[in-house]
């Protein structure tokens, strides 16, 4: 019934992560001669000058820690440019079409600021599409809920930095791997796309007893096989898992 991405590895540029995102969504044209499957993560970075898909000025609700251009930067190029695939084209984004397609059902991106970057730009390009269409957008706590009423869409994030949970022991705040009481909010929702990644490298990691590289790559696997087991017993039959491990 719905779509699941797990990426928990580190990006060179934040525009691939969003490229990801839709590469679960926008239909597919297989070039000649191609594969029955196309590989969507082997390509290149294109130049194109009907980039970019939305001008970050003018969407009024980014914020301007995510606006290039609002905090002085002056070129434009690095906006141009898109990801095409080695053995397909992807068909070039259509914010009315996608909304109609995804017409009454919610879309939620957790993880960190990367997710919430996306989460802005998924947005941004959507009213950029539908300027007139009418939208609510709610904060409460770590979750942030944008609606395009018109059509019955929510596009969501949840900040949540590790996917598990963090308590607070005697011996201070602690990494619970085995624990997703934070995955209550994921319950319901159409497509779920988690991110995490950046915060396992921080030295502040050491406070929860993880102490190497090796633990550290340990831990990202036993949460991917948590993620799994969560979606066992909350999840619907018919969605499409996708871990990408580092």
């Amino acid at each position: 019934m719905g779509s699941w991405l797990y990426s928990g590895f580190s990006f060179a540029s934040v525009a691939l992560l969003h490229t990801l995102v839709f590469l679960l969504v926008l239909p597919i044209h297989h070039k000649a001669n191609a594969a029955t499957d196309c590989d969507l993560f082997k390509g290149r970075w294109v130049l194109d000058k009907t980039y970019p898909l939305y001008n970050p000025t003018a969407c009024p609700f980014i914020e301007r820690e995510f606006s290039c251009q609002k905090n002085g930067r002056p070129d434009l190029d690095y906006t141009k440019y898109r990801w095409q695939p080695l053995g397909c084209n992807l068909v070039r984004f259509n914010g009315e079409d996608f909304l109609e397609r995804y017409r009454g059902k919610s879309i939620m991106f957790v993880g960190d600021s990367l997710s919430k970057n996306q989460w802005q730009s998924l947005t941004c390009m959507l009213h950029s599409a539908v300027p007139d269409a009418k939208y609510n957008l709610t904060r409460e706590e770590d979750l942030s809920i944008f609606t395009f009423t018109d059509y019955g869409v929510k596009v969501m994030v949840n900040r949540n930095l590790y996917l598990v949970d963090i308590v607070r022991e005697k011996i201070g705040r602690v990494l619970k791997l085995d624990s997703i009481e934070g995955g209550k909010l994921w319950k319901g929702i159409d497509m779920l796309i988690f991110n995490t990644w950046h915060w396992w490298n921080r030295r502040g990691l050491l406070n929860h007893g993880i102490t190497s590289k090796s633990d550290q790559r340990l831990a990202r696997t036993w949460i991917a096989c948590l993620l799994s087991r969560w979606h066992s017993q909350h999840g619907e039959d018919g969605w499409i898992h996708t871990f990408i491990l580092p």
